[in-house]
């Protein structure tokens, strides 16, 4: 499709371009990098070089959110580009086909309420007529009649038309009035439409000017590149499993786009990327970092270093600030180029910037060297992330259209089928309900980005939930819904408390169970906890248990050690009431008598 396009295209620039003529076009959008708040598009423009020499190429129909400081072009095949830049102009007439066919349906409306009020004109004239016969009739009649000459049939007639005439005139004059009224609307409608296409934007023309030559007689092209504002995209997924799979399921991976550059998309090779189109090919300096001594403010440094981690957050967060104003500032100053010394001054240099960048840095390595007392790796820990999270980026098959406009438009990503494990959990001290769960392993090549996920099971919608960020070959989680055949429960059947020693020992004893009203066994992970230390003053035992603990190595390396207590175990069917599945267990807390215990929260 795109071929084809790009043929027609060139044919039809090839006699002006031999000419010495400028040309314009708008080219055809052959490519589109969506990232999380722009896109770099790409317009292909073909050219034929004709005899070789100089030629101007205007390129038209340029998007509104276009950002001027990305404009890029290159040549290819027998075409050197030697500049481009952009400009804007006012047009007199908005040349853009959907306002050109508002704007004719307007035309025609004015003319239709301009010929309805001729025609109720007129009519005002006729029923000025009919009231003027009708004053000359009334008095002509009286006189014959005294005279003994009336023309009794003669004035049924007159009579007669006077009164056809005026019957007329009122439908006339209602249709032509409901007429008028249904012609106001349809230009206010009209109207509003032009309003909103219109919409933040002047009748101007934006576009490229490329100064191109041919050397050789050959074909080329010209490739036009620009970011553009309005464009994002987010991730969701839909997960579904079916009956009879138990080893894998569906994971459906889309792309939520928001398309509002102001130009279509037709047929393009579209790119996903969560990477920053960053401008600014070279790093930052590194600078030397200067310190010296001085009296200490004590009183200002406790209120500095009050909490060392938001301080450290509020300097990465500023730091994070100069990173993005220096990816920015290289299409900020080609923005000014053709513009006053004093207007480009405004605009900070890469040296500028990197000076930022280095004071920044400075400010957070001066809270290290400051902070009170001693500091570990926990203190910091994640506080040093700028937050970008795993940059990736996704080729969608074959060619995708996209138009702008203001809602979000899904397009598939993947689909991906997934290894899985099922079971069903059990969580009695958080809820009653039994969910069914996939521990799942991403087998794909793709990184699977956070976002929400719809789950289906059987075709059937059961429930929504989020995805983690999951890279290739990690394991994650998925849900899909409460199982309404099984029922969880958590009962308090003993608590005991006596002293030993120095020490209050106490005893409590739950009962876990486990009601499956289903007509097939159940495979069960049945989850429950005891309370967790980090004081060596109490001590946390489990004391007895009907069952013994799952011995699944993920579980006992992570779960265990936090105090979390997992049963495997499969619940016969119709097991309700005294016959459902129940596990009792008991665990004992001993502390110093004198103390007493309270929450830690999480």
């Amino acid at each position: 499709m795109i071929y084809a396009r790009t043929a027609v295209l060139s044919l039809a620039l090839t006699t002006a371009l031999a000419a010495g003529q400028p040309v314009e076009t708008r080219g055809a959008v052959e490519a589109v990098t969506v990232f999380r708040g722009q896109a770099m598009v790409t317009r292909l423009v073909p050219l034929a070089s004709g005899a070789g020499g100089v030629r101007e190429v205007v390129v038209t129909d340029l998007p509104e959110r276009l950002i001027p400081g990305s404009l890029h072009a290159e040549g290819g095949g027998d075409i050197q580009v030697r500049s481009v830049r952009y400009r804007e102009r006012p047009l007199s007439q908005d040349v853009r086909e959907e306002v050109r066919k508002i704007d004719d349906r307007i035309g025609v409306i004015e003319r239709e309420i301009a010929a309805n009020t001729r025609k109720r004109e007129l009519l005002n004239d006729s029923q000025a007529y009919v009231t003027s016969l009708q004053q000359f009739v009334a008095p002509t009649a009286q006189a014959e009649l005294r005279s003994g000459v009336l023309d009794a049939e003669q004035l049924e007639r007159l009579s007669a038309y006077i009164l056809e005439q005026k019957t007329k005139a009122a439908q006339t004059d209602l249709d032509l009035a409901n007429e008028a009224l249904k012609l106001k609307g349809d230009i206010e409608l009209a109207r509003r439409e032009k309003a909103k296409v219109t919409a933040g934007s002047s009748r101007t023309a934006r576009e490229a000017v490329v100064f191109v030559s041919g050397v050789g007689g050959k074909d080329g092209q010209v490739r036009l590149r620009y970011l553009v504002d309005g464009a994002s995209w987010t991730p969701s997924y839909n997960a579904r499993a079916r009956a009879g799979d138990t080893s894998n399921i569906t994971l459906e991976y889309y792309a939520s786009i928001q398309q509002m550059s102001g130009e279509d998309w037709g047929n393009v090779s579209m790119t996903l990327s969560t990477a920053t189109p960053a401008l600014a090919a070279a790093a930052p300096k590194l600078t030397a970092m200067g310190v010296s001594l001085a009296a200490p403010q004590q009183e200002a440094q406790q209120v500095a270093l009050a909490d060392y981690g938001e301080a450290r957050k509020e300097l990465f967060r500023r730091q994070r600030e100069a990173e993005v104003l220096r990816v920015n500032v290289v299409q900020d100053r080609a923005m000014n180029d053709k513009s006053s010394t004093a207007q480009r001054g405004a605009v900070p240099s890469g040296g500028q910037i990197d000076v930022m960048l280095n004071e920044r840095a400075a400010e957070v390595q001066l809270l290290d060297l400051l902070a009170p007392g001693k500091l570990t790796r926990d203190a910091s820990r994640g506080l040093t992330q700028r937050e970008e999270g795993v940059s990736v980026s996704y080729v969608i098959p074959g060619q995708t259209t996209l138009p702008s406009r203001n809602d979000r438009q899904l397009v598939q990503v993947a689909s991906l089928s997934i290894p899985a494990t099922f079971s069903k959990v059990a969580l009695p001290v958080l809820t009653s309900a039994v969910y069914d769960e996939a521990a799942c392993v991403n087998a794909s090549e793709l990184v699977l980005l956070e976002g929400p996920v719809t789950a289906y099971s059987n075709g059937a919608f059961v429930g929504g939930g989020d995805l983690p960020t999951v890279s290739a070959g990690q394991a994650f989680t998925l849900g899909f819904g409460a199982d309404s055949s099984l029922k969880a429960s958590r009962e308090l059947l003993e608590r005991t408390e006596s002293i030993q020693g120095g020490n209050r020992v106490v005893d409590i004893t739950y009962r876990l169970s486990i009601e499956n009203y289903g007509a097939t066994p159940a495979s069960v992970q049945l989850l429950d906890r005891m309370p967790k230390t980090g004081d060596r003053q109490i001590k946390v035992t489990l004391v007895s248990s009907e069952e013994a603990l799952s011995k699944d190595e993920n579980y006992q390396r992570t779960g265990r050690k936090e105090g979390i207590l997992r049963y495997d175990f499969t619940a016969p069917p119709r097991a309700i009431g005294a016959s459902a599945t129940t596990i009792d267990y008991t665990f004992r807390l001993e502390y110093d008598k004198q103390m007493t215990i309270v929450g830690m929260g999480q």
